[in-house]
């Protein structure tokens, strides 16, 4: 028998930790800074001068599957041909 080869991608969900510095005169304005985003995306505030990114990790051990239903309808597994032609998803198991 012949073995034959394949691949298959998976949108999951995954938590990653950025550490960075904050340059000012004391940590009570650097806090000031931090907060002032308001939970936005530090990466938005990265300048190479203020705000330098020291270190980001991906926290695999957080990452967990996700359904079509939370990714709006859409397939979180395809799998493929080598060829890179898509046979079958999740949200079309009978894909052609």
């Amino acid at each position: 028998m012949e073995a034959f080869r394949f691949y298959q991608d998976r949108k999951i969900t995954c938590w990653e930790r950025t550490h960075f510095d904050v340059t000012a005169e004391t940590y009570e304005e650097a806090l000031a800074i931090v907060q002032s985003w308001q939970g936005e995306d530090m990466m938005e505030w990265e300048d190479e001068k203020k705000v330098i990114i020291v270190n980001c990790i991906t926290l695999h051990e957080t990452s967990e599957p996700l359904s079509p239903k939370e990714n709006n309808g859409r397939a979180t597994i395809e799998v493929f041909e080598m060829s890179g032609k898509c046979i079958a998803d999740n949200a079309n198991p009978t894909k052609q």
